[in-house]
């Protein structure tokens, strides 16, 4: 969407005793703003229902006319007038007040978002008597309905708290789904009511023989299951999940549950072994065989991606799909609970290793009686549609990841992969991620947009906030994908999506212009399918919230920009080199404001966020240092004694000698005084 931004003369001055007036249906927005205001003028301002003209703030519902930008497949643009638009806002500032008007409650609660990112930072750094608030008027909209963060909280446990947190940045910066994976083979995190050992026993991880009480570790969790011991241990009980539905809910952001099958099911495998074992014991059968997941008597030989060799379900007993049905039915009672809209189920669907179910008995008898399934090629698609069709009668829509959406076309020696015809008018939504530069995957997206299935673009290469920065041996994550800084997001181009391509994972440049010759590009019906996109928070190595919250931001303000805003200037340049300046210099413009105003802002709201900060790029000429930080606005000390820079240390403000020192260090500095990873250079 384009936006539109005038600014006027006279600002408002804020107090605290100014009355917030609301529309009935806006109660909700309305002690939102007072909340986010009150720690800023030290009060919180009243909130009266009824839009009151004489009152200073105003929130109400209207429709908001928005020039809307069309781009086009030559990659030229169209501008279209259209009201209204889902979650469009207009907000007037002047010196008698404040009005912001949305489409919808959630147009006004951006308004609110936009509002909040007016006020000076000084607002943010101590207690105001008044805030003076620019006066402009603006309108916005957002360029695609879907704005996704996935967070992986399956192989390290994050707190109902952290989340909370985590919900709480996507909010500000406009994010609208959260894409919540709670099981897979490490971890089964949430309280399903009549299996208590989904999260006693796939819930905790520890050391163990037999895993009949907990499972075995991973990831570094340790030799202890209690969930105080490691990340590894840990779930929500019904009561957190609802209060996190909630929470997200009046943030307007959608909690989409992951539960991922059949592939990296092995938590619930174990959870549902140790439950059969123990019913079996009280002689009770009927009740053991009820929910079992696993054929005992099945002996497929495969290998997961992660090493597992038993972390698939087994897809041919009913036992299966009861278990399924019992627990999407009570994930589905807990939103109802919440009062909360469940719309969509996320199935993972993703990594099934080959050879699954190959020596099942069960699965022989099954593809023997069966007048759909003719071998162990077609299980996994069978499966598919069973769940869809399961989802469907409870109409919610069917999400996984990219596999459920393709299938392989064998020729002239070489397999490819293309999309499932068969699935694509069953409400299934796929989230596309295996991108990687270079590997010749790059063009799935466009491929299933092409025929007609809804994507979210969830690309490895620009969107997996779970990859490492930089290729520095003491930067955390992994790099099987890519190298994603801070301007990953922001260099991502979604519907002419090559000219993302800067280079493959390990950073060897890729020339655009050549590289993708024979992939496939977007149709205009293509481009009405592509939802949206979704950042990756995968959870291998996000032990505790600090490191959940170092690898999210700043990355996650560049994600939101990108999904938020209209396309950028430079991604319509069809000349490479002059494309790439372009970006160069408008990255520039939103570093400086990464660093100059929304990290200051974001300390200013919550103190204890621990965002990522840069390390200084530095160099030593003719005994001369210079140095600077990626987002201006930062600071940068230094010490020549061979000691950590603290936030007392010297201030780096220009070249500076350094003659006669054996070595250099250096650290970025945030306002609070928290420090960078160090730089040390040799000064000789």
């Amino acid at each position: 969407m384009h936006w539109k931004i005038r600014a006027r003369s006279t600002p408002f001055s804020l107090r605290a005793d100014d009355v917030i007036a609301y529309e009935a249906g806006l109660a909700r927005e309305a002690q939102f703003l007072a909340d986010a205001l009150a720690p800023l003028l030290g009060a919180r301002p009243r909130t009266e229902e009824g839009a009151a003209s004489e009152a200073p703030i105003t929130l109400r519902r209207d429709l908001v006319t928005v020039g809307q930008r069309r781009e086009r497949a030559d990659g030229g643009v169209a501008y279209l007038t259209v009201a209204p638009d889902a979650e469009a806002y207009e907000m007037s500032v002047d010196a008698a007040g404040i009005e912001i008007v949305g489409v919808d409650a959630a147009g006004v609660f951006y308004g609110i978002q936009s509002l909040r990112m007016l006020l000076p930072l000084e607002a943010y750094q101590e207690e105001q008597v008044s805030i003076d608030v620019p006066a402009v008027t603006m309108s916005d909209a957002p360029r695609f309905p879907y704005r996704g963060l996935h967070l992986d909280v399956s192989r390290n446990f994050q707190t109902k708290d952290a989340v909370k947190r985590l919900l709480d940045v996507m909010a500000l910066y406009k994010l609208n789904t959260f894409h919540f994976h709670l099981t897979d083979d490490e971890g089964w995190r949430l309280a399903i009511d009549g299996l208590p050992e989904l999260t006693e026993i796939g819930g905790r991880r520890g050391h163990t023989t037999d895993e009949r009480e907990h499972l075995v570790p991973s990831y570094g969790s340790g030799p202890d299951p209690a969930p105080s011991a490691s990340h590894g241990s840990g779930w929500y009980t019904r009561a957190d999940f609802i209060e996190i539905l909630q929470y997200a809910h009046e943030r307007h952001i959608e909690v989409i549950p992951e539960v991922d099958v059949p592939g990296h099911a092995r938590a619930a495998i174990v959870a549902m072994k140790e439950r059969h074992r123990r019913l079996m014991a009280e002689g009770r059968p009927e009740a053991a065989n009820r929910y079992r997941l696993h054929d005992p008597d099945d002996r497929s030989a495969y290998r997961s991606v992660q090493g597992w060799d038993d972390n698939v379900i087994n897809v041919c007993q009913p036992s299966t799909y009861r278990f399924l049905e019992t627990v999407i039915d009570d994930v589905r009672a807990m939103y109802d609970e919440a009062e909360v809209p469940l719309t969509t189920v996320h199935v993972g669907g993703d990594e099934v290793p080959s050879g699954a179910w190959a020596q099942s008995p069960t699965c022989q008898q099954f593809i023997a009686a069966s007048d759909r399934v003719e071998g162990v090629d077609e299980l996994f698609d069978y499966f598919l549609e069973r769940m869809s069709t399961m989802l469907s009668e409870r109409g919610l829509t069917t999400g996984g990841w990219e596999e459920v959406a393709l299938t392989e076309r064998h020729r002239d020696g070489s397999t490819t992969a293309v999309p499932k015809p068969t699935l694509v008018d069953d409400n299934v939504r796929p989230y596309v991620w295996a991108n990687i530069w270079g590997s010749g995957t790059e063009d799935h997206a466009y491929q299933l947009a092409n025929a007609g299935y809804e994507v979210v673009m969830s690309h490895a290469s620009n969107l997996y906030l779970d990859m490492a920065y930089n290729k520095h041996p003491q930067e955390g994550g992994f790099y099987w994908a890519n190298f994603i800084d801070n301007a990953g997001p922001f260099n991502f181009v979604p519907l002419d999506l090559y000219k993302s391509a800067q280079e493959d994972q390990m950073g060897h440049p890729i020339d655009p212009e050549t590289a993708f010759e024979g992939a496939v590009r977007l149709t205009e019906a293509g481009r009405r399918n592509i939802l949206g996109l979704q950042g990756q928070l995968w959870g291998e190595t996000l032990q505790g919230a600090d490191r959940m919250e170092y690898m999210a931001v700043p990355r996650l303000i560049s994600l939101a920009e990108r999904a938020w805003a209209s396309q950028p200037h430079w991604a319509a340049v069809e000349d490479a080199v002059e494309r790439d300046r372009q970006r160069q210099r408008a990255w520039a413009e939103f570093a400086n404001r990464l660093g100059q105003q929304e990290l200051p802002r974001l300390t200013g709201i919550d103190p204890a966020w621990t965002y990522r900060l840069p390390v200084p790029g530095a160099v030593i000429e003719d005994g001369q240092l210079r140095a600077n930080t990626a987002l201006p606005g930062l600071i940068v000390r230094y010490t020549t004694n061979g000691s950590v820079p603290t936030a007392q240390s010297t201030l780096y403000t220009g070249p500076v000698s350094v003659r006669g020192a054996e070595v250099v260090k250096l650290r970025t500095f945030d306002a609070q005084g928290r420090g960078s990873r160090v730089a040390t250079l040799p000064a000789k």
